[in-house]
């Protein structure tokens, strides 16, 4: 049911943090623009920003098959809302 989103495969390096009080910031390096439930396009040039706690706060679903990213294992998980920044998004 997504109307308009970011679709996140991977992101590049680990970013800026502010560990402690849950602040994060990511380079897209794969990603899918998404309109109204498909994919119309990759997106180039963005980076993903937030907190880590509010983005917890604000899961709307989570998979059931979790695979390696990096050194994470983590399931695919769908939330409401986070930073976008890029040329073009």
């Amino acid at each position: 049911d997504m109307k308009r989103g970011i679709l996140v495969d991977q992101v590049l390096g680990g970013g800026q943090s502010n560990v402690l009080a849950g602040e994060f910031s990511v380079n897209i390096d794969l990603g899918y623009l998404v309109e109204n439930g498909e994919i119309i396009g990759r997106v180039k040039d963005c980076m993903i920003a937030g907190n880590v706690f509010d983005v917890f706060n604000n899961i709307i679903a989570i998979g059931d098959k979790a695979d390696w990213h990096g050194s994470l294992k983590v399931p695919p998980f769908y939330f409401r809302s986070v930073n976008v920044a890029g040329n073009k998004v």
